[in-house]
């Protein structure tokens, strides 16, 4: 994408942004929104929210869709509001989301704010604020008050007035309704969904009964599940690690991102390539920042569709770059997880990837990293170093740093920084040796 592209994409945001915090996505049974004036109205699909609408749903359920790519389906019973939200287009520190749910459940997924700034978007409830540090979760207000959530990727933090927690993906935690009593974790889990969306029948059937006169009860018709929304991210650095010639690692600036309601990366648009996923994911992980992964069964590249075994894959990792690298300072990343490194025919079980960086920052960030593929029949380890003055970089290898090979190994490693402040790296790599090649990608957590 050209830098005139991408500004008059961000301008196209910020006038969005302007217009409107949200659209309705859809709407189905009695759902009213009350205006910052007073006035409350039915909410309708396709309607426009902005700061200060209360939306409440009653007996009915609603989808909304954020200018940032954010969105929050909120289930029957509902009170949410629109406190605080501003988005135009780029993230410089005056970007936030903070939303509050009074009543009932929601699932959110986060959208460009909670990716890049997890201290921008915040949830109030009448016994806690929670903030979003992954892509998403769900959240919900128990008839006594107290707040009980689980996350569905990265962090997040469950706070009240007698203190925090962190909670991981897929750990519930609870705020009680007791001021005085801290958060804490527990195996209770949220009852939402989003459910299932019901649909009316397109006819109601008259009584029928059988032969002894007894009433024949219909089988109900299976409900109807309206497709996951898909959260749409601009601005993304990737790598994708496919290990075909002549570019086994592929760099993506100014990416768009494409994630399903769990956050997992389904579309990558590279220019006027397109990286989708056709079959599923093996591998998975996001920690708000940088989400990773690996791709098998059918998987769309630009040089056409390759149906990948569960022994191979199309692995990634993809997040915000870091616009400004720090000028000084010494700073160590360790793994904070990684897809499986797997063999390029699929010949053995996938393996593990362990490894770290070393960066010192100045005029150009000076990059030393010790990696290791253990693979179940051998294990690849090398070490690679290089220098960046922008968000990506290469890394090089001599012959002496590398163990395993059978012969002389080709290796590429490549990678970037994402964050607002050089916080993650991530990192591709393909092992080419004369029989065996290996690839992966992981993603590194500064210390």
């Amino acid at each position: 994408m050209s830098k005139f592209a991408l500004a008059l994409l961000l301008a196209m945001a910020a006038g969005d942004a302007a217009a409107a915090a949200a659209r309705v996505d859809f709407v189905y049974g009695n759902v009213t929104v009350s205006r910052l004036d007073g006035r409350e109205q039915p909410l309708l699909r396709g309607a426009e929210l902005d700061n200060g609408d209360t939306v409440r749903t009653a007996q009915g359920r609603a989808q909304l869709r954020f200018s940032d790519g954010a969105y929050v389906s909120l289930q029957p019973g509902s009170e949410f509001a629109i406190r605080d939200y501003r988005f135009e287009g780029r993230t410089d520190g005056a970007e936030r989301g903070f939303f509050g749910l009074a009543k009932g459940a929601m699932r959110t997924v986060s959208g460009f704010i909670g990716r890049v700034n997890r201290d921008r978007y915040q949830v109030t409830t009448p016994t806690a604020t929670i903030g979003i540090r992954g892509t998403g979760g769900v959240i919900q207000v128990r008839d006594d008050g107290s707040t009980l959530i689980v996350g569905t990727s990265g962090i997040w933090s469950l706070t009240n007035a007698a203190g925090s927690i962190d909670v991981p993906a897929g750990v519930s935690a609870l705020a009680p309704s007791a001021p005085d009593s801290p958060p804490q974790r527990t195996s209770q889990a949220p009852q939402s969904g989003p459910a299932p969306l019901i649909l009316p029948p397109a006819y109601v059937q008259g009584e029928q009964r059988d032969a002894n006169g007894n009433p024949i009860v219909p089988v109900p018709s299976a409900p109807v599940v309206p497709p996951a929304p898909t959260v749409v991210v601009p601005g993304n650095s990737a790598l994708f690690a496919h290990g075909r010639a002549p570019d086994p690692v592929d760099f993506g600036l100014d990416v768009t991102g494409h994630f399903n309601a769990s956050g997992q990366l389904v579309q990558a648009d590279v220019s006027s390539s397109t990286y989708r996923l056709d079959g599923t994911h093996a591998d998975f992980g996001s920690d708000g920042i940088l989400t990773w992964g690996r791709w098998i069964g059918p998987v769309t590249q630009p040089s056409g569709v390759e149906n990948f075994s569960a022994n191979q894959g199309l692995h990634y990792v993809v997040g915000i770059p870091t616009p400004v690298l720090p000028t000084s300072g010494v700073a160590t990343y360790t793994l904070a997880g990684a897809s499986q490194p797997t063999y390029l025919d699929g010949s053995t079980a996938p393996g593990t990837f362990t490894g770290s960086l070393s960066v010192t920052f100045g005029a150009q960030a000076t990059i030393n990293g010790q990696f290791q593929a253990a693979m179940p029949d051998r294990t690849f380890a090398w070490s690679a170093s290089g220098a960046t003055s922008s968000s990506n970089f290469s890394l090089a290898t001599t012959p002496s740093s590398v163990s395993g090979c059978l012969n002389s190994c080709t290796i590429t490693t490549a990678g970037f920084f994402a964050g607002a402040s050089a916080e993650r790296a991530g990192l591709g790599y393909t092992v080419d040796d004369i029989s065996k090649s290996v690839l992966g990608a992981a993603a590194f957590r500064r210390q």
